[in-house]
């Protein structure tokens, strides 16, 4: 979507920004996650993020630790119209950016308001590291299932899925994703805390793959964040006991695998391979993608997959 350049911030403001494909689209993007077999790691290559984009319209409710979510920045006509000044003056021109589309205001707004930069995990993620295994079949089990990305990659690779999700409507969506690829028979989701009883639901599994919350970097349900004051209580009470849980679901020469990064000055990426170490599973990759914000970064500092095995 493009808008005119004389548009005003009321006026933008009135402007439906959730993504929305054509059910063709969607299942050229499906199509194409499964045929993809070559992976890049530019930011522009995401097969299957389309069908992330369009069925979880709750990802731009999505908090910092502040409680100011995508949703409340947008309907805020003080930081649209700091956006449409960007857009006037480009890099100090008079004449700005050459056309205004949507996808251009969406990444001003998170810059704007000074929100994290929420990202979906991208499908083929998962599909690289089914691949790492050398396994045609077996399951994946996520803790955390979130957007649906890690589903998406792991069915597209012929794998079963099992998924838990603590928020409810986000759960619901999960449903709405499968019923809509009619990929009901490859997964199973609960709707429970990850580190309640309903763990001993789930039977051994070949891979762990997840995306925790980061601490207090973002907030999926405030009721849940809320329970841990400081890092350590984080730490130490949820992902600790998720980690440790997690790997008693690990078949024998099965991979460990966390989408973390660190923020607030917490070292988590340290503590989580400390985690995997006391539970004898050694550092085995990582995936990332790369762009020119993610290249000035430390790796750790970086939003990335980090890989463990089992040690020989």
């Amino acid at each position: 979507m493009k808008f005119p350049k004389n548009i005003t911030a009321k006026e933008l403001m009135k402007v439906d920004y959730h993504y929305s494909y054509s059910e063709e689209e969607l299942k050229k993007d499906w199509s194409r996650l499964k045929d993809t077999t070559e992976y890049k790691t530019g930011a522009q290559f995401k097969p299957g993020l389309k069908l992330c984009q369009h069925f979880f319209r709750n990802f731009f409710l999505i908090e910092d630790k502040n409680g100011k979510s995508f949703e409340k920045c947008w309907n805020d006509e003080e930081v649209m119209k700091k956006v449409l000044k960007w857009a006037n003056s480009g890099d100090g021109s008079k004449k700005g950016i050459s056309k205004l589309w949507l996808s251009w205001v969406r990444r001003a707004v998170y810059l704007a308001a000074g929100l994290p930069n929420s990202t979906y995990y991208r499908p083929h993620f998962a599909k690289q590291i089914i691949e790492m295994t050398g396994k045609p079949t077996g399951t994946l089990f996520d803790p955390c299932a979130g957007w649906g990305g890690r589903l998406l990659g792991t069915v597209a690779s012929g794998w079963k899925y099992i998924g838990c999700d603590t928020d409810k409507v986000t759960y619901g969506n999960l449903l709405e994703l499968v019923k809509f690829l009619g990929i009901e028979e490859k997964v199973t989701l609960y709707n429970d805390p990850p580190i309640q009883d309903s763990m001993h639901l789930v039977p051994k599994v070949d891979v762990v793959l997840t995306s925790p919350p980061f601490y207090n970097l973002e907030n999926y349900d405030r009721n849940i964040s809320e329970e841990y004051s400081t890092y350590e209580m984080w730490r130490d009470e949820f992902l600790r006991p998720l980690v440790e849980k997690s790997l008693k679901k690990l078949k024998p020469g099965g991979l460990s695998c966390w989408n973390l990064m660190n923020c607030g000055g917490n070292d988590l990426v340290g503590d989580l391979k400390k985690i995997h170490d006391s539970k004898n599973m050694k550092s085995k990759s990582t995936l990332c993608v790369n762009s020119p914000l993610a290249n000035i970064r430390t790796l750790k500092n970086k939003d990335v997959t980090y890989i463990f095995e089992r040690k020989s």
